[in-house]
């Protein structure tokens, strides 16, 4: 039984104030909790996560090949593939050959999927709010800072020699 009085609340291993797996641990907890709220949210718009992303990037970036979406993404080629799967499946865009090389894709949203990466954009700007919007401006900006730091460490090499996606 857990008997800490300090007013700290600590994870499964220990306490995120003191040690860094409990802080890791809670850091992939929220994750965990910010992507099954924006899963909810984009639910009922017969979508998730993984194609908001795809869809909010393509609406933003215009047609792009998927080397470079996985690029911008943070995905690796299996990934984009699946996903642009799903999303050729559901009609929200389309891949064809580049022109300038035949052995890449480009990707392009349907008039589809403009559509529904704009009203998943609308959705996912309410999760925002909830998850964010309690932040001071500058809280936010001390966030962004930090993930960031989070990001460019865990972007180095690992003990096992492997590079770890950012």
């Amino acid at each position: 039984m857990d008997t800490d009085t300090s007013g700290r609340t600590p994870t499964a291993l220990g306490d995120p104030q003191a040690d860094g797996p409990a802080l890791g641990l809670l850091l992939a907890t929220a994750h965990d909790a910010a992507r099954a709220a924006l899963n909810a949210e984009l639910r009922p718009l017969g979508i998730e996560t993984r194609h908001y992303g795809v869809l909010a990037t393509l609406d933003r970036q215009g047609p792009t090949s998927q080397r470079r979406l996985g690029a911008l993404l943070g995905l690796d080629k299996s990934a984009v593939v699946r996903i642009m799967d799903e999303l050729e499946r559901l009609g929200l865009a389309v891949r064809n050959r580049a022109s300038h090389d035949r052995r890449a894709y480009a990707i392009r949203l349907t008039a589809e999927g403009r559509r529904l990466a704009r009203a998943s954009a609308e959705a996912a700007a309410v999760v925002g709010e909830r998850l964010f919007g309690w932040l001071a401006p500058g809280d936010r900006e001390r966030l962004v800072s930090l993930l960031t730091g989070i990001v460019d460490r865990a972007g180095g090499t690992s003990a096992g020699g492997e590079a770890n996606r950012p």
